[in-house]
């Protein structure tokens, strides 16, 4: 749905992100990733369809699957990089960021649900979905 946050695309994102940073520095990669990020995400909290979903209800299948598209696209290649900083913040900052997703994908897997699933990872930073909310 586009409602989830939650994505492999997203850990890619934020890791992308920390190399740059790593590569460039911290202004290019605030200005390149962090910025882009939020206006990406101010946009779409401002869209007429996140704020009224019964509309998007009423659309035409095709409109509504690019509407839906665009911004699921919006939650997870933005939003989501946005809450993994701001965990990362939260937990002591990116060496302590590192050793959680460390372990996390150095778990023993459950081959019936091998995913990391959002809670596992915030179980993982000692954190709610409401501390890292980001309005």
């Amino acid at each position: 749905s586009y409602t989830d946050v939650w994505s492999a695309e997203g850990l890619t994102v934020y890791t992308t992100y920390r190399m740059m940073k790593e590569q460039y520095g911290e202004a290019y990669a605030k200005q390149n990733y962090v910025d882009v990020w939020q206006k990406q995400v101010d946009d779409y909290y401002q869209n007429f369809y996140v704020r009224h979903p019964e509309y998007l209800e009423r659309l035409p299948e095709q409109y509504r699957a690019d509407i839906v598209n665009s911004l699921s696209s919006v939650r997870r290649y933005c939003e989501m990089p946005l809450k993994i900083l701001r965990a990362q913040e939260l937990v002591g900052g990116e060496e302590a960021m590192d050793e959680i997703l460390r372990g996390l994908f150095n778990r023993e897997v459950d081959w019936n649900a091998p995913y990391l699933t959002y809670q596992e990872f915030l179980d993982a930073c000692g954190l709610t979905e409401e501390a890292l909310d980001l309005a």
